[in-house]
Order: structure tokens, then sequence, then C-alpha cells
């Protein structure tokens, strides 16, 4: 495990790029959302971490910003409500699959699928609607975890 800081650069709501660096300031990983697809660059302090030559993944107009501040990643323009037998609420459409604490006060995780590969997101010890504490954040086997620092 890497201590990783990220950071958003974002022209509208669907173009952004987001950046995670390692603890001393050296880039990680750059995800470049165009509004169509996201499209992934290694930076100089990669290392094994992810493979080289990853594809380029039509994603249509996705806010990764948006899921790091724990909200969905796409527009909610649709879906079904259902509950789990945990009591989570949970909406799904093509798309995204969102799931909620019990009294719908906010995103405890999310599934988002890109080019038949499943992102899974979650927001664990999330007590509250704002900004979430930790991101956990799983592609392929391949994990990230995102801790924000108290301010």
């Amino acid at each position: 495990m890497y201590p990783f800081v990220a950071g958003v650069s974002s022209r509208t709501s669907a173009e952004e790029t987001v950046g995670f660096y390692d603890s001393l300031g050296g880039p990680v990983l750059f995800l470049l959302n165009d509004g169509g697809s996201v499209t992934i660059f290694r930076g100089d302090a990669a290392g094994d971490f992810p493979v080289p030559n990853l594809a380029q993944a039509p994603a249509g107009p996705v806010s990764l910003g948006r899921i790091l501040s724990g909200a969905p990643g796409y527009s909610v323009e649709g879906g079904e409500p259902g509950r789990t037998p945990e009591g989570e609420w949970v909406l799904e459409d093509e798309r995204q699959t969102l799931f909620s604490d019990p009294s719908r006060r906010f995103l405890s995780r999310a599934e988002y699928r890109f080019r038949g590969r499943r992102v899974a997101v979650s927001y664990p010890g999330r007590e509250a609607p704002g900004p979430p504490p930790v991101v956990k954040i799983e592609v392929s086997g391949s994990k990230i975890v995102l801790r924000r620092d108290v301010e």
C-alpha cells in the first residue's frame, strides 16, 4: 500500500483530469476524461502500478471528481429503486449501480461499467453526506485506497 494524493482539474463536470501522486509528490497516475472516454497515463513514479499500455475506455460523461467526493459518477436519469437484504437502497441503470445507506442520506458504494469492466467504489466508514474520509477503488483486481486528510 502506498499513500496517494489526488487532485482534480476540471473544465466541466464531464471533462476533467484526475492526478494521483505519491507521498513525495511524484506523479503516479493520470486519468484524463474528455467527456467521452477515459485515458490512463502513467507518471514517472508509477513503478509497477498501473501496468503499461492501458487502453482508452469509452466512458461517456462520467465525473471522476464527483466519484472521489462521494457522489454518483454519472447524472442519475432513471432506474428503479430497490433494497438489498442489508437494507441499503439501490438504484441501477445501464452505466452505474448506486447503493445508499439505509436512511438514504449518502452514497455508501457504487459500481460502474466501462467497456465490459466493472469498477467498484466504496466509502467505508462514511457516516455523513459530506466528502468521505476513505475512498476504495477496485478495477480488475487492482485496488487503490485514498484517505482524506483532516484539515
